[in-house]
């Protein structure tokens, strides 16, 4: 499996996480926003807002289902979920059981997700979002 990244909004399968010495090296994550009461410290609650997309292959994403259930908001927020094997291009959108495609931006790629909001985007390209 290769573990890609985009780098300047041009996708390669090569992707550098480890330092000289070999130690995992976590980036920081580029979009992170946060949904509050008063809508005031981020983005309001609003039923149908939100779109969720995930891979049941990984386990950050498997508790953000969790946590939507839980919550009881499968009816407010929609969700796409790509294939759970991750190809050569990345997390993708298939026809295999349990696959649900991206039915709001209608991307076959997650990576075509993040080059909506950064078209020059260099980073990884990982899931959960919430869009």
């Amino acid at each position: 499996m290769a573990l890609g990244q985009l780098v300047n909004g041009q996708w390669t399968s090569k992707r550098q996480q480890d330092d000289e010495q070999g130690r995992f090296l976590r980036p920081p994550t580029r979009f992170r926003n946060w949904i509050s009461q008063d809508g005031e410290q981020g983005f309001p609650p609003e039923v149908g807002r939100y779109h969720l997309y995930v891979s049941y292959a990984c386990p950050w994403a498997h508790r953000t289902l969790m946590m939507r259930a839980l919550k009881g908001l499968e009816q407010a927020i929609s969700l796409s979920v790509v294939d759970p094997y991750m190809g050569d291009e990345g997390w993708f959108f298939s026809e295999s059981p349990g696959c649900i495609p991206d039915t709001v931006n209608g991307t076959t790629y997650v990576r075509d997700l993040y080059l909506k909001v950064d078209p020059q985007m260099t980073g990884r390209v990982t899931v959960p979002i919430l869009s």
